[in-house]
């Protein structure tokens, strides 16, 4: 993984550090009571709001709580209390038991609704993947030790990230030895419409190039060495735009670069590590720590418009 050349802006950042638990709960909230209402049926013990217990889930997360921290210090915050209008909150158990039921594609349904008013239409995407440790360690890039490890001992993370805000719009979680290339349509499925899309040769194909024309995007990728475009087709046409205005198109494709700042706060903020015990319970620790870089991000870009600032400069 590169070095990222943009950081968030500090003015935003050390605003955003004080009032980031009043903010995220307020965004979360709103976005959680969106989902439909829970049921009950029969005599026993009326169980939490699923709603409020992900909101919990997600903050534990987002303050980089473990659960023993929840019980201690998020338990008992008052604010939380008044927050989420509940006098009791539930124990670190029945938090985890609520989590081990939130699927990944839940999570991802949920992830599009929190940033759905937060990026402009058709989005210009940024497409990459990086690779997690389950135990303490990503081959791709490690914070403490800075060794190389096998890949069969990381998980793959693949992110369609905003170019604008840098919010991650869509994700999804594979095996080590998945091949980026495919997800590339996965990802971007739920998209009726694209503008400018960014990836690097690994996505680069022709059946990519014409799923991203599909939907009204523009395809920005290099090509690679082995590749022979047939005549008549948009494969050629974007290689004949390469190699006649290569220094244009190069220029406009290093903005990617800008993803290597998402994986880098993901990274930084949450270490590169995965602490759950059971493969499902990891991919939806990683589900729920986009989540909280986007609620991040959120009360970033309210912060910035707020005070009239950029929400990021360069590193």
């Amino acid at each position: 993984m590169g070095k990222p050349n943009i950081r968030l802006n500090p003015q935003v950042e050390s605003v955003r550090n004080r009032i980031l638990l009043n903010k995220a709960t307020e965004i979360l909230l709103s976005c959680a009571l969106l989902l439909p209402e829970p049921s009950h049926v029969g005599k026993g013990r009326i169980p939490y709001d699923y709603r409020v217990v992900l909101v919990l889930c997600i903050l534990r997360i987002l303050l980089r709580k473990s659960y023993a921290d929840y019980e201690t210090e998020m338990r008992s915050d008052k604010r939380l209390h008044e927050m989420l209008k509940i006098d009791k909150l539930p124990c670190k158990s029945t938090v985890n038991n609520y989590a081990s039921q939130f699927t990944l594609t839940f999570l991802s349904e949920f992830n599009k609704k929190l940033i759905d008013n937060w990026i402009k239409k058709p989005v210009d995407l940024l497409l990459d993947a990086s690779g997690i440790r389950l135990v303490g360690r990503s081959i791709w890039f490690c914070l403490k030790t800075r060794q190389k490890i096998q890949k069969k001992d990381c998980d793959k993370i693949h992110i369609a990230v905003s170019l604008c805000s840098l919010l991650i719009v869509n994700f999804r979680i594979s095996n080590s030895n998945r091949n980026d290339s495919p997800f590339l349509r996965k990802l971007l499925r739920p998209f009726s419409s694209l503008g400018l899309f960014l990836v690097d040769k690994g996505y680069s194909n022709e059946t990519n190039a014409n799923f991203v024309a599909n939907k009204k995007g523009a395809f920005f990728s290099p090509f690679k060495v082995n590749a022979r475009p047939s005549a008549f087709s948009l494969w050629k046409k974007l290689y004949t735009l390469w190699e006649t205005f290569h220094s244009l198109c190069e220029g406009i494709y290093h903005q990617r670069s800008k993803v290597e700042a998402v994986f880098s706060a993901l990274k930084n903020r949450y270490e590169d590590q995965l602490y759950s015990t059971r493969w499902y319970m990891m991919r939806r620790e990683m589900a729920m720590r986009f989540i909280a870089y986007n609620v991040r991000i959120i009360v970033g870009i309210q912060i910035a418009r707020e005070k009239n600032i950029p929400l990021w400069v360069r590193a």
